[in-house]
């Protein structure tokens, strides 16, 4: 019965656990994504504003004469605009888009890396999560060897220094369940912290990245930053044009007037004397020194986005083979000599002290193995972050 009450309670937790792919498609939804696509259109929709022309303007009149020989009613109807850089038209357009695909590129990157940081949690988590129902098991193992070694002692086989030994060995077990029970509470309530449209009580954590010691990377003028700064580049290439042009702006009126017995038809054209002023020089200056800067600034950044690859690179094949060599040679050497020190005691051929020291190793070596996930998890997406790169999401 016990039995069957526990299957149900396990399975009833489960039915509430969140993977992956369920928070991800979440945060997609969420009021905090999208404020920042909204954010986005919005930033757009102020950088096309640049582009845009002057509507014309409607003026119309009417007057009633009243002279001593005439009297009736005149009237004038007129339309006129201010066109801003009439002749770079296209230059125009080429800036505005530029602009606009900068903008959409940053706030590309940027929800990417929220989606990575998302991830980084909720591997953190599901690795504490891990640690922690490990550490139960070998606690429950510890524990009822230690019942064995009361007896012994009660018998007069060990001393009670090697079984208070083993009684603050225990305690030190059980204090490491609850450590990492906290940790994966707190590293679970983190994640809820960042989805603010799904309640998130279990994680299921049966889809974390697969350990790899390769990781593919593309190019680095492939990266979103680059690639930003780029259209960046660009715009700011097309409103140099803009401002080089022969008129920053042309006006022009057309106006019809009704005067009793007259007709009267008006063409107007006004033209800027922009050699008058330094305006148009300081605007063409701003996108010449901006120019200048962001090739700088992509210059720079390559090289930081490389090393920092690099460095990261390095670090996770590092963590990779230290995974490996536990996972496929210590780890299961030592659970070898836990069964056999088990299997051994059972038998009468060993003690309980030789046991327990074969589950003391076990459970120190298989921590071990857990906080080297935990740590090429937290590398591995931070190296998508540098990289640009969206990995199995």
């Amino acid at each position: 019965m016990k039995i069957k009450l526990f299957l149900l309670f396990f399975v009833s937790i489960n039915l509430y656990a969140k993977n992956l792919n369920e928070i991800t498609q979440a945060l997609e939804m969420s009021k905090r994504v999208t404020s920042m696509k909204e954010q986005t259109k919005s930033d757009i929709a102020q950088a096309e504003y640049l582009g845009s022309y002057n509507a014309p303007y409607l003026g119309l009149s009417i007057s009633n004469a009243d002279e001593s020989n005439d009297n009736g009613e005149e009237y004038s109807v007129g339309i006129s605009q201010e066109i801003a850089h009439p002749f770079a038209s296209s230059s125009k357009v080429v800036a505005v888009q530029a602009k606009s695909r900068a903008i959409e590129q940053g706030a590309s990157y940027a929800l990417d890396i929220l989606t990575l940081e998302v991830a980084k949690k909720y591997h953190q988590a599901c690795i504490s999560k891990e640690i922690s129902q490990s550490l139960q098991t070998l606690y429950d193992e510890q524990n009822e060897s230690f019942f064995k070694l009361q007896k012994a002692y009660e018998f007069g086989e060990i001393s009670k220094k090697e079984l208070l030994f083993n009684k603050l060995d225990l305690a030190k077990t059980q204090r490491s369940v609850t450590t990492y029970k906290r940790a994966y509470i707190t590293e679970l309530s983190n994640l809820q912290e960042m989805i603010d449209n799904l309640d998130i009580e279990e994680l299921e954590c049966n889809d974390l990245a697969k350990i790899t010691k390769e990781i593919e990377l593309k190019r680095v003028d492939e990266h979103a930053l680059i690639k930003e700064i780029t259209y960046e580049q660009n715009s700011a290439k097309s409103f140099y044009n803009v401002y080089n042009s022969t008129f920053s702006t042309i006006g022009y009126e057309l106006l019809y007037e009704k005067e009793l017995d007259t007709t009267r038809y008006t063409f107007g054209i006004s033209v800027p004397l922009d050699f008058l002023s330094s305006k148009a020089e300081l605007q063409r200056a701003e996108y010449l020194h901006k120019d200048v800067s962001l090739i700088a600034k992509k210059e720079y950044l390559t090289l930081e986005i490389q090393n920092s690859l690099k460095t990261s690179a390095l670090k996770l094949k590092t963590l990779y083979e230290e995974f490996v060599l536990l996972e496929e040679n210590v780890l299961p050497m030592s659970l070898e000599l836990k069964d056999l020190a088990k299997k051994s005691l059972m038998e009468g051929h060993s003690s309980v002290l030789e046991y327990l020291d074969a589950t003391r190793s076990y459970s120190k070596i298989s921590l071990e193995f857990q906080e080297i996930k935990k740590d090429y998890y937290n590398e591995l997406f931070e190296f998508y972050k540098k990289a640009d790169i969206k990995g199995n999401l």
